[in-house]
């Protein structure tokens, strides 16, 4: 039974048009594996205080959705939106300061403008996609134009709920999404936690924008996301690092560095996708590599005699303790700390 799980994910749609398994998505998930496992709790507690669902809900291409900023993150939800048919050019707006960004986003068909004000007026959503340092000034320039009925989305690392509110009004619909640098080839990570004044058809909307460039999009409470920032937010240089270091011990080996990091490269993209696509735990996925007295299990064993696991999990706390800092910090902080896309 446990041979056939590991064997039979192949089957469904990528959302990725830029993977070689485009055309493909996996059958399988965590909650369909059948084995207790301390990661999957037994008990899931209700949603407490849920609203019913309104009997009118909305597609979103039936709104208007608004980018201010439109640097290399928001190029990655927006055109991923477009990619999957999520809405059409026509529906989407982008705004920046910078003339040739927004040529660009001509030529892809989008509607542009050099005002927030004008494209705050204009859509239904907007995504707050600007610098962390600049978003308090942005917030004060467009809040006389705020309506309750439009949704804020935020991808500004650090920036809170509170703050939004503080400035747009406590009626004010956020949600704040913490996505990764990967969404620009369509692989983000991303989580994200809203108001209680959005609906579930809202936060559902939310949801199928960061899945259209990603297939781990996970709604939790706002204050796991600083954990969130640290795992997936700040994981990929962690997987950068690893992949250098398996390429240099390549070549320590005597392989040229193209096939070193082409196979260290290959093998992180494998093995990751072992774990997605067949929902089996990574401690049995390393069991089934590992032969006694072989050469994973030295490998494993100097590993761990090194500190790995231990390692990896100072770095998701250090990183995490730092996004919970600079929560706090002060805005001329967070200008010198901080930036789009870095973290």
């Amino acid at each position: 039974a446990m041979a056939a799980r590991a064997m039979a994910p192949w089957a469904g749609l990528c959302r990725c048009p830029l993977h070689p398994l485009a055309g493909t998505r996996a059958a399988y998930s965590a909650s369909s594996v059948d084995v207790e496992s301390v990661d999957m709790p037994s008990y899931i507690p209700p949603k407490m205080g849920a609203r019913q669902r309104p009997e009118k809900t909305k597609e979103l291409r039936e709104l208007k959705l608004g980018f201010i900023g439109w640097g290399a993150m928001a190029q990655a939800v927006s055109l991923g939106i477009l990619r999957q048919d999520l809405t059409d050019c026509s529906k989407v707006m982008a705004s920046d300061v910078v003339p040739k960004i927004l040529e660009a986003a001509t030529r892809e068909g989008l509607q542009t403008t050099s005002s927030a004000k004008e494209l705050v007026d204009w859509a239904d959503i907007v995504v707050m996609a600007v610098k962390p340092q600049v978003v308090e000034p942005v917030i004060a320039n467009i809040a006389a134009h705020w309506r309750p009925n439009k949704i804020l989305v935020s991808i500004c690392e650090g920036i809170t709920i509170d703050t939004y509110r503080a400035g747009l009004g406590p009626d004010a619909k956020i949600v704040r999404v913490m996505p990764n640098t990967p969404c620009l080839v369509g692989e983000a990570a991303t989580a994200y936690a809203g108001t209680d004044n959005c609906d579930d058809w809202e936060m559902d909307l939310v949801h199928g924008m960061f899945e259209s460039v990603g297939n781990a999009t996970h709604r939790v409470p706002e204050y796991l996301l600083n954990a969130v920032t640290g795992l997936s937010g700040s994981g990929p240089a962690y997987v950068y690092m690893l992949i250098q270091a398996m390429s240099d011990a390549g070549v320590h080996g005597g392989l040229p560095r193209a096939v070193a990091l082409s196979l260290a490269t290959q093998t992180v993209i494998g093995a990751a996708k072992m774990v997605q696509e067949t929902g089996t735990h990574p401690a049995v996925l390393k069991e089934a590599v590992t032969s006694p007295a072989g050469t994973t299990i030295a490998g494993v064993r100097a590993l761990e005699k090194a500190g790995f696991s231990s390692a990896i999990i100072e770095a998701v706390e250090a990183a995490r303790t730092r996004a919970e800092e600079l929560s706090r910090a002060p805005v001329f902080l967070r200008d010198s700390k901080s930036g789009q896309g870095k973290r």
